[in-house]
């Protein structure tokens, strides 16, 4: 009986010795910073507008005989749109014809008048009162002959005007006045609207606490731009800024800036709202996962890896987030550093890791 109330004992201090535990080391997803070259840049959102828009106008009234044109086509500088009755100009130039060819003969005439009485004056054979006569003649159809040679160009004016061309590269908009109706440059003679689309400009603001950043960064050479689609990030267009205005609005505070980009394919159109980004420089900069950097109230920092394999909270400075979910660094780290990529929430000061997997660069600890 003895001997199971002695096993009964040994069972029971056994039982309330605890075995030590053992912490296991958290696992986390490490990465070393990569260095490259990077653009430095600011977001905007701007407008796209025409580089040059023209309304073009009937400088002479008659009925429209002819459209060559299709609205919404591109047209070429020089390409003949739309044709004004021509026939009445044309006769206004045949009668103008005429007149000068009337009054230049009678100019001829007088002209030979007076220098043929010139020399009768000069041996006193008629009075000086008949020889102002001829010239007053002379000099009165040379004004005739001005006056004609005036009515001739204005005729030949007027009949040019008839046949309306493209005075730039540029796609037409909506035809205002239909062949058949009658256009009087005494009321709106809009016919339609050209917008130069390629190249194209864009519009957009700037709040003034940019200006003096962008201003120092466009010195030395123009700024390259980038423009998306809003509703399409997959689509971009590469430009330069070309204008910084003079004056700051006081009423939003914001500076007008435009940029220049070709548009050989002709997809983005007066209107049209884009993301603007502005490149303000190219660095040599360290590169991180974006979902590696965290924010305190000290601002930016990472979890490094020591010898030790204890987490240490390191302030960095950054430069810009990338939509590619990497973020560059300024300062405050190395290539040489093992960072946390993942997993930020779980960590402390001096808490043991260990490294599951690496995302790049993966080096011996």
């Amino acid at each position: 009986m003895n001997w199971i109330k002695l096993l009964l004992f040994c069972s029971l201090l056994c039982s309330c010795q605890k075995k030590p535990q053992v912490i296991k080391a958290h696992e986390v997803v490490a990465t070393r910073a990569l260095k490259q070259t990077v653009e430095v840049y600011k977001d905007y959102v701007g407008t796209i507008t025409a580089k040059s828009s023209i309304q073009v106008h009937a400088q002479v009234s008659g009925v429209l005989v002819g459209q060559y044109f299709m609205e919404g086509q591109f047209v070429q500088k020089g390409d003949l749109l739309l044709v004004i009755d021509p026939r009445p100009y044309q006769v206004s130039l045949d009668k103008a014809k005429a007149e000068y060819f009337q009054t230049f003969t009678q100019l001829k005439l007088a002209e030979d008048t007076l220098q043929r009485y010139t020399k009768l004056a000069e041996q006193d054979y008629i009075s000086q009162l008949n020889y102002d006569q001829y010239m007053a003649n002379f000099l009165e159809q040379k004004a005739v002959v001005g006056q004609s040679v005036a009515d001739l160009e204005n005729a030949k004016i007027n009949l040019k005007y008839c046949y309306i061309h493209s005075p730039i590269d540029a796609i037409t908009g909506k035809l205002q006045y239909k062949p058949g109706n009658y256009i009087d440059t005494h009321q709106d003679t809009t016919l339609t609207l050209l917008n130069q689309i390629d190249p194209i400009l864009v519009d957009f603001s700037v709040p003034e606490t940019d200006l003096f950043t962008i201003q120092k960064h466009s010195q030395d050479s123009s700024l390259k731009l980038y423009i998306f689609p809003t509703l399409d990030h997959t689509a971009r267009f590469e430009g330069q800024l070309t204008l910084i205005d003079n004056q700051i609005n006081t009423v939003t505070g914001a500076v007008l800036l435009e940029g220049l980009l070709d548009n050989h394919d002709h997809l983005l159109w007066p209107g049209h709202f884009v993301d603007v980004r502005l490149v303000l420089e190219e660095k040599e900069s360290l590169i991180l996962p974006s979902q590696a950097i965290g924010i305190g109230q000290n601002g930016h920092y990472v979890y490094t890896i020591n010898r030790n394999m204890e987490v240490e909270i390191t302030p960095v400075i950054i430069i810009q987030r990338y939509e590619n979910g990497t973020t560059s660094i300024e300062s405050g780290i190395s290539t040489n550093d093992i960072i946390v990529a993942q997993g930020l929430l779980d960590l402390y000061p001096g808490k043991k890791v260990t490294v599951q997997t690496w995302l790049n660069n993966k080096e011996a600890l």
